[in-house]
């Protein structure tokens, strides 16, 4: 009953306010980072797509702009097997891995090489969303806590009362504590925090690649020709 009457958000004109006012803080900063140039010509499909991923990014939606990059360069390069006669049926069944070994025929070597190391760091890890995978090697500042749940109500109560705020009660709960660093394999739970960290800090720099690919490559194959 208790979980059935939980809502996310109980005033909807109020929850669209602070969204709007979030994503506009998030888009000024980030759309200084990336290109404001008009794409070369290519199909709607793949604008569409492009956009969608751009937009994401910009607005904040890290790892799902992550999971469309990966999409796509997919669909880049099966676009240039349509081009090259495969037929849309047989390009619906297949997957990155078998257009991208199909499309090598048709493309350079260093575009094939660029295509193969964004599916193996990009498209396989997000396509088969694996935290701890994708959080492995990295490491944050862990305290142990003895009787963590009765500590954290015992602050709840003082916070309750004016005591203390937010921030001093995290600080009293790991005074005294030494901390010592862990991974998600030593902590599950850190799989989540170091995972989200690592797309803030790359995603940007992984994005104007894959544009400055798209862009070149556009160029080269899908320009109409006189």
């Amino acid at each position: 009953m208790y979980l059935e009457e939980q809502k996310i958000y109980l005033d909807k004109e109020k929850l669209i306010e602070n969204e709007l006012a979030n994503t506009r803080e998030i888009m000024s900063k980030t759309l200084d980072k990336l290109p404001n140039k008009e794409l070369p010509f290519m199909e709607p499909n793949l604008r569409a797509l492009y956009f969608e991923t751009y937009f994401l990014l910009a607005k904040g939606f890290y790892n799902a702009s992550l999971v469309l990059m990966g999409i796509l360069l997919e669909n880049v390069i099966k676009e240039k097997l349509f081009m090259e006669g495969t037929k849309d049926e047989e390009l619906e069944k297949i997957n990155f891995g078998v257009a991208l070994n199909k499309i090598k025929l048709f493309i350079s070597d260093e575009e094939f090489k660029f295509l193969d190391d964004r599916k193996l760091r990009l498209r396989n890890p997000y396509a088969h969303y694996n935290k701890m995978k994708l959080s492995e090697g990295i490491y944050f500042p862990a305290w142990t806590i003895e009787n963590p749940v009765q500590k954290l109500i015992a602050l709840q109560e003082r916070v309750n009362k004016g005591e203390l705020t937010e921030a001093q009660a995290r600080q009293e709960l790991i005074k005294g504590v030494e901390p010592e660093l862990m991974s998600s394999k030593e902590f599950r739970p850190i799989s989540q925090i170091a995972k989200s960290e690592k797309e803030k800090s790359q995603v940007t720099d992984v994005f104007l690649e894959i544009d400055g690919f798209i862009r070149e490559f556009a160029e080269k194959y899908f320009k109409p020709k006189n």
